[in-house]
C-alpha cells in the first residue's frame, strides 16, 4: 500500500467537507454493464445522481494549524514505530484537524459507496444473478489471461472516471486492496470469491483510503529526507494494517447486526463504521 505525500494538505479557514465532492461521479453499486455498450449507452451517464449519505455533523470552518499535533504525533512514528503516537496522530487528525470522527466519516463517504459497491459486485459476479455482467465476465476472461489485467478492468468498471483525486485514490486503494489479497491468499479467484474473501478485500481497500487520507492532508512527512527509505516503506505498512485491524473490528460489529442490507444501506453502515473507527483513536489523546 502506498501513495504520494506532494500535498501539504488543507490549510485553515476552509470547510472540513469541499462542496465539489458531490459532483463526483458515483461509484457503480450494483454494476450491470461495461462503460461502452453496444448501443452506445454510458450506465454513468444516465444513471440518476445519487443523494449524499446523511451525517449528523453541522459543516463548519476548520481552524489554524489544524494538523499540528496529528503532524507532531505522525513524526515520531514515523521515526520510531511506536504505534502509541501513531494512534493519537490519527485521534489529533480527526478531533482538531477534521472538526471530529463524523466528519472524517463525511469526508471519506465516495470511499464508503465504493466499499458498498465492491461487496454487491463481487457477490453479483459469483452468484452469475445478472447476465449482463456474465457477458462482461466471459469477455474478460477471453481476452485476459493475468491476474492483473482482471484487477485493472475491476477497477475501471466499479470506480467512476472523472479524474478527480478522490476516484483515483478509490481506484488505487482498490487495486491495492485485490493485489494484497492476492499476495495473502495466492490461489483466490477474483470472480467466484466467498464473503469471507470479499470482505476481507473491502477491509483492505478501506483501510488503504484511511491511511492515503492521513497521508494526503497532513502533509510530506513521509518525504522526509531524515528517514530511511526502507523504513518509510515500513510505516506506511504498519499505518495500513493499524488501520485495518480497527476498521475491520467496526465493521463487523455492526454487520452483525444489519443482515440482508442493499447497496445503500451497507453505504451507510460503513460510513458509520468509520466514524466509529475514528472515534476510537480520539480517545486516544
Amino acid at each position: 500500500m502506498g501513495t504520494s505525500t506532494s500535498s501539504s494538505g488543507p490549510g485553515a479557514g476552509v470547510g472540513f467537507d469541499p462542496p465539489w465532492l458531490d459532483q463526483i461521479g458515483n461509484p457503480l453499486i450494483i454494476p450491470s454493464v461495461p462503460a461502452d455498450e453496444p448501443n452506445g449507452n454510458n450506465p454513468r451517464e444516465t444513471a440518476p445522481p445519487d443523494q449524499p449519505l446523511e451525517v449528523n455533523q453541522p459543516v463548519s470552518v476548520a481552524p489554524a494549524r489544524r494538523f499540528a499535533n496529528a503532524r507532531r504525533e505522525m513524526g515520531i512514528f514515523a521515526r520510531t514505530g511506536d504505534e502509541g503516537h501513531f494512534r493519537k496522530a490519527v485521534g489529533h487528525y480527526s478531533h482538531l484537524g477534521m472538526g471530529g470522527a463524523k466528519n472524517v466519516a463525511k469526508r471519506m463517504r465516495l470511499s464508503a459507496r465504493t466499499a458498498a459497491g465492491l461487496v454487491s459486485f463481487f457477490q453479483t459476479v459469483r452468484d452469475g444473478t445478472d447476465q449482463r455482467i456474465n457477458q462482461w465476465i466471459n469477455a474478460l476472461v477471453a481476452r485476459t489471461s493475468t491476474a492483473r489485467d482482471v484487477i485493472d478492468e475491476i477497477g475501471r468498471l466499479v470506480v467512476s472516471d472523472g479524474g478527480s483525486l478522490d476516484e483515483e485514490s478509490c481506484r488505487n486503494s482498490m487495486n491495492g486492496a485485490m493485489s494484497d489479497l492476492l499476495r495473502i491468499q495466492p490461489n483466490v479467484n477474483l470472480l467466484k470469491m466467498n464473503d469471507a474473501d470479499i470482505w476481507t478485500v473491502v477491509e483492505l481497500f478501506l483501510a488503504n483510503e484511511a491511511s492515503t487520507r492521513l497521508q494526503l492532508d497532513i502533509g510530506q512527512l513521509f518525504e522526509s529526507a531524515k528517514l530511511d527509505p526502507k523504513d518509510v516503506v515500513q510505516r506506511v505498512n504498519e499505518m495500513g494494517e493499524y488501520m485495518r485491524a480497527e476498521i475491520a473490528a467496526q465493521i463487523r460489529q455492526l454487520r452483525e447486526g444489519n443482515a440482508n442490507l442493499d447497496s445503500r444501506q451497507m453505504a451507510t453502515v460503513i460510513q458509520e463504521a468509520l466514524a466509529n473507527t475514528f472515534s476510537v483513536y480520539e480517545g486516544a489523546i
